[in-house]
């Protein structure tokens, strides 16, 4: 019996060793906008194959212009359970893989076969798909902590079209905690090798709108520029191209667009000028 007890407590004190711990709260960022140092470099390619059978490859979806949701998880994870119903949320908030946002979880736990992984889905209610080593899931993950200053499970990541990738930006997760990650990377959909300026200032007001909101840059030395509008699903539904002639504030009619949020993007040439979280209420 004392035997059996100390095997219990050794995997217990293993479990809690491998779990990323509690050392403070990062979701949601609190700051007027994302600093470059939560950006990685380019995030390596990979393989893997879901339990359902579908083989995915990270550049390939990510030059579909898909931002790509990494769950780094194992099924015996205590706070991966626990955090699971959040996650849950969010991926069906951002169109439960049918927008474009996809949501991957990859295990690299040897135990974690294909039924367990599948049975884990069942328990948690996980509707995303899943992949363990039988799938690649080793490899995988081995690949996107490659440079990072990985903590333990479960870990979030937030890889954006450009192959950039935000590595544990949110943690303790929320479900509202990784939208400025998502923002950000929607505003790479359509850009062909994005530059950001750094020195520009966006306000938008007034926010939330009913049908006309504001937009003001800094510098003023701009001239021609394109407003687009994204839904939390990732789709484009509004466009439009302005000429600045030197106006201090620029005026945008939104009656068009339904009560919602939306992400908002400004651009000039390939440059992209800033990006704001925008909502409609009336």
């Amino acid at each position: 019996m004392r035997i059996f007890q100390t095997i219990i407590l050794i995997l217990f004190l293993a479990n809690i060793n491998y779990a990323q711990q509690f050392q403070e709260n990062r979701c949601p960022y609190k700051g007027p906008q994302l600093p470059s140092s939560l950006r990685s470099d380019t995030v390596g390619n990979f393989t893997i194959q879901t339990t359902d059978g579908i083989t995915r490859n990270l550049y390939n979806t990510l030059d579909s212009g898909k931002t790509v949701f990494i769950d780094l998880f194992y099924t015996t994870c205590s706070w991966c359970q626990y955090y699971a119903p959040v996650i849950e949320e969010v991926y069906q908030n951002h169109g439960a893989g049918q927008g474009d946002i996809e949501f991957w979880g990859i295990s690299n736990n040897l135990q974690d076969y294909n039924t367990v992984i599948d049975q884990y889905r069942q328990n948690f209610n996980i509707t995303n798909p899943c992949a363990g080593p039988q799938g690649g899931g080793t490899t995988a993950h081995t690949v996107v902590i490659s440079g990072q200053n990985f903590q333990g499970w479960p870990t979030y990541c937030v890889v954006c079209p450009d192959r950039t990738m935000f590595f544990d930006p949110c943690y303790p997760p929320i479900v509202t905690g990784f939208d400025p990650f998502f923002e950000v990377c929607a505003a790479m959909v359509g850009l062909e090798n994005p530059q950001r300026m750094d020195n520009m200032v966006l306000s938008v007001y007034p926010n939330p709108a009913d049908t006309r909101i504001f937009l003001q840059l800094n510098p003023k030395s701009l001239n021609e520029i394109r407003v687009e509008f994204f839904n939390l699903l990732g789709t484009k539904v509004l466009s439009s191209n302005i000429i600045k002639n030197g106006d201090l504030a620029i005026s945008l009619n939104v009656s068009s667009l339904p009560e919602g949020a939306y992400f908002l993007r400004v651009i000039t040439g390939d440059q992209l000028l800033g990006t704001s979280k925008v909502c409609i209420s009336r």
